[in-house]
């Protein structure tokens, strides 16, 4: 006779319960994904893209920018590195589930995300109707640019363009302008 494994199905409620180490901890389908303290050079791209970011947004009141936040739906959250939510300014004691749902979020590829970022946590944002979902690849020194409907992304080696839902001038940023230079070979 074999036994039933009880598999525990995890909630967004289940991330009070978590000791606060430092990690960002995630919950998408029941899952739950913990990952380390980004690294450096992580931070750097995240810092450089939004402090771009920013200034283009407040010009055109397409919203305001984060880094890193939070997309939750339903019993799901996840925990971009860097997400434009459109709208005023939320009030000092609005939480995260109180947001539109995201313009554009951008995930900044390490190797313990890998294949979270581009897979579960692609087809999750797709299916919420981001607009534009981008990951920053600095390994293969590219982005990769999902819209909704995509089934493939748009690669980009040079400059990544933002056109918000909004009537306003595309942002533009060129990627090397948000990773760190090359290491010497």
């Amino acid at each position: 006779m074999h036994m039933a494994l009880m598999v525990h199905r995890w909630t967004r409620a289940d991330l009070l319960s978590l000791p606060a180490d430092g990690n960002r901890s995630e919950v998408l389908a029941g899952r739950l994904f913990v990952t380390p303290l980004p690294s450096p050079a992580h931070q750097e791209i995240a810092v450089a893209l939004m402090l771009r970011l920013e200034p283009h947004v407040a010009l055109h009141g397409l919203g305001f920018v984060v880094g890193p936040g939070a997309v939750i739906f339903g019993e799901d959250e996840l925990q971009p590195d860097v997400v434009v939510f459109p709208g005023p300014r939320p009030a000092l004691t609005a939480k995260w589930d109180q947001l539109p749902r995201p313009s554009l979020v951008v995930e900044i590829l390490s190797m313990t995300t890998r294949r979270r970022d581009l897979n579960d946590k692609r087809k999750a944002y797709q299916r919420l109707l981001i607009e534009d979902y981008w990951i920053v690849d600095p390994f293969d020194r590219r982005a990769l640019c999902w819209s909704p409907g995509d089934v493939d992304p748009r690669v980009v080696t040079d400059t990544l363009e933002w056109r918000a839902s909004a009537p306003a001038e595309a942002f533009t940023i060129a990627l090397e302008d948000i990773l760190p230079p090359t290491e010497p070979a």
